[in-house]
């Protein structure tokens, strides 16, 4: 009789959870975005990249009228995944 493993069954996520994992994403599709962005405009259009342009990507992902908050954003990310600081 071939073994088999016990099914794992979780509870729904906490209405708070899921929230979290919304903003969560959010900011990891808002870093993704910037940093392409920022990746992009460098290979096709030639354009060295720099912090104030990442900045500028960042609030525009975010949706931020402040380019530093939208750094410091990206970098809170950044360090999440092993990354050290950008600031």
């Amino acid at each position: 009789m071939p073994s088999q493993s016990p099914t794992v069954t979780a509870g729904a996520p906490s209405p708070q959870q899921t929230v979290d994992l919304v903003v969560r994403l959010h900011q990891l599709e808002s870093s993704t975005q910037a940093a392409l962005a920022t990746l992009r405009r460098s290979l096709i259009e030639n354009v060295q990249p720099t912090r104030g342009a990442l900045a500028h990507e960042a609030a525009i992902a975010f949706d931020l009228d402040d380019d530093q908050h939208a750094l410091a954003m990206i970098d809170e990310v950044a360090q999440t995944v092993g990354i050290s600081s950008l600031m």
